[in-house]
């Protein structure tokens, strides 16, 4: 299927693992780009190394998306520049690995603003910059997690589950449009140290449905403008989505414990695999 061109692309959670690869990904196909992510996390460097590698325009917006002012702050920022904004990715989530027994109240509460709340007011916001385009593509980053409870992530993966549903419903209310929804799944993806740690524990099962940013933002955003409602980047990953209705529940969360709830410490919490960038373990 030939692909649409966009022009301009919104990048949330842009500073570092995957956020960071989609921005090079859409740079790399001559996209503009305003890049969000919360201060001093090297937005700013981001945007210098891409401006020396693509001929593009870049905005960076140094802001946290859990604050209501923010997503205003942000259009207001593109129609002041002259941003045409046609695709919308919300990459930006975070990910607490720890049963919820052991959880913290903020840290269960700062998954859900991010991860759901924070998704909702942007997309909400920049919806009506993107119905004024001829054609227009969205992006939600959710995970493999949203198919499957996870044990150990039990607030993560629930916020992801909404993601999915919300892309899909999204996507139908707005078939008859130009704006093409999408939902990435993602398995884990090799960002930070503590996840490629944990990967690493996981051995072969680990190298065969991790990947690397790059691998996932390439996957992603062809996929979004070919028009593919649902990505899910691996042959492995996608035939463990078509098994998911077959497998006994409790089966795969036995599963699922063991792979990612390896680096349990002796107080039960396990250290924070994502905090406030692109998406956790799946």
């Amino acid at each position: 299927m030939q692909e649409n061109r966009a022009r301009c692309a919104l990048i949330t959670g842009a500073s570092q693992g995957l956020g960071r690869a989609l921005a090079e990904e859409c740079a790399g196909r001559g996209m503009d780009l305003v890049l969000v992510a919360l201060p001093q996390t090297g937005l700013a460097d981001v945007a210098r190394i891409l401006a020396r590698a693509y001929a593009v325009r870049i905005e960076t917006i140094e802001a946290d998306l859990t604050d209501p002012k923010t997503p205003p702050a942000i259009e207001a920022r593109m129609r002041t520049k002259g941003y045409a904004v046609d695709t919308l990715i919300n990459n930006a989530g975070v990910g607490f690995t720890s049963r919820f027994a052991q959880s913290s109240e903020e840290q269960n509460e700062a998954t859900v603003q991010l991860n759901v709340v924070g998704l909702v007011r942007m997309t909400q916001q920049i919806l009506p910059s993107l119905q004024r385009q001829r054609h227009a593509w969205i992006l939600n980053v959710a995970s493999l997690g949203a198919y499957f409870p996870m044990p150990s992530m039990p607030v993560y993966s629930s916020t992801k589950s909404f993601v999915l549903t919300f892309s899909q419903v999204l996507r139908a209310e707005l078939r008859s449009s130009g704006i093409r929804v999408s939902v990435l799944c993602p398995n884990g993806i090799r960002t930070n140290r503590s996840t490629r740690e944990l990967i690493a524990r996981q051995g072969w099962a680990g190298r065969v449905t991790c990947k690397y940013p790059d691998e996932v933002a390439r996957a992603a955003v062809a996929g979004l403008f070919r028009g593919k409602a649902l990505i899910v980047p691996g042959a492995v990953n996608r035939a463990l989505v078509r098994a998911s209705p077959l497998v006994p529940r409790g089966l795969y969360m036995s599963v699922i414990a063991r792979r990612w709830g390896t680096a349990e410490s002796p107080s039960g919490a396990l250290p924070p695999t994502a905090p406030r960038t692109a998406a956790s373990p799946a």
